[in-house]
């Protein structure tokens, strides 16, 4: 089942789409939403927008980042954002917007080439609820994190479990949360804090409930493999070794743990780290995956030119 999320004064979180070329969305009670697909999560790299308005004079505009209104594809509709459930689509150069459960658009927008559009930020002016269907993973999502980073933001699938290899010195972070910010309830799972000798779970950022000494756990030179499940109220941690074995590092047995949403990821103020991550599936990497080596190598290029 999915779940209502708020969004307040034009909050926009993207959301890794995990290979999906399509994905739905129901909105309620905004008066307009932007969805902005995107390459990477940097302003700087390709985005196309999809502004929806409702009420009486309702429109839907599509176009590019940093191009005129009118080199977008734009369509009027009365009341759109009433309850409404909508389909995007991108694939064969061609972005479609349409009703959920129709077979034909009611906008298509035309590209001059072909393109990777790895997430979807979601973002509306007034106080609204959106919520978005289930992802399924297909692919693993890479990207790489600096130093004195506030959490990334991800959107977790419908799967209590989750996989990651990371390639990091030290001060590996990730957050469990009901919302796409740092405010109570809050779970963190430290690994490799404190120079790379000990792992954490913590409560609410103050509490801590499970500890375990955990010495060169982490590599700057090669990724490592962990895993993190919420399942009957316990969140537990494991490692994978090379040959695909699983060791359990640590957990935590909660009376109720709350409804975790998204995926929080970031590392420590005097480190970076390079990321895979993946949702349901198994992180076994095989295949072709020049896509995700190309966001990659693109946050690489962004990230060390901003130093």
């Amino acid at each position: 089942m999915s779940d209502e999320l708020k969004v307040f004064n034009k909050l926009q979180q993207f959301i890794p789409l995990y290979g999906n070329k399509s994905f739905s969305i129901s909105v309620k009670t905004c008066s307009e939403i932007c969805l902005t697909l995107a390459k990477t999560p940097n302003a700087n790299d390709e985005m196309y927008d999809i502004t929806i308005r409702g009420g009486s004079d309702g429109n839907v505009l599509v176009k590019k980042r940093g191009t005129n209104c009118d080199d977008g594809s734009e369509i009027c509709e009365v009341d759109i954002l009433e309850f409404c459930h909508l389909t995007i689509s991108f694939e064969d150069k061609i972005l479609k917007v349409g009703y959920k459960g129709l077979n034909s658009p009611f906008l298509s927008h035309s590209v001059s080439q072909s393109f990777y559009l790895n997430f979807v930020g979601i973002g509306c002016d007034e106080t609204g609820t959106w919520v978005l269907d289930p992802l399924y993973t297909k692919k693993p999502i890479e990207f790489w994190t600096t130093k004195e980073r506030s959490y990334l933001f991800f959107r977790l699938s419908r799967s209590k479990k989750f996989f990651f290899q990371v390639r990091c010195s030290q001060d590996v972070q990730l957050a469990l949360t009901e919302a796409a910010d740092t405010i109570d309830p809050i779970y963190e799972i430290i690994i490799g804090g404190w120079g790379n000798t000990k792992s954490v779970i913590r409560k609410n950022r103050l509490k801590t409930v499970a500890c375990v000494l955990t010495p060169n756990i982490l590599s700057e030179e090669k990724f490592l493999e962990f895993s993190i499940s919420f399942e009957n109220n316990i969140i537990e941690v494991c490692t994978r070794s090379c040959i695909g074995q699983r060791h359990f590092l640590m957990s935590y047995k909660a009376r109720q743990l709350p409804n975790f949403l998204f995926l929080g990821v970031r590392t420590g103020p005097k480190t970076t780290g390079y990321w895979k991550i993946s949702g349901a599936c198994e992180m076994r990497l095989s295949g072709n995956y020049t896509a995700c080596e190309e966001i990659f190598e693109q946050i690489k290029k962004i990230t060390t030119s901003n130093e």
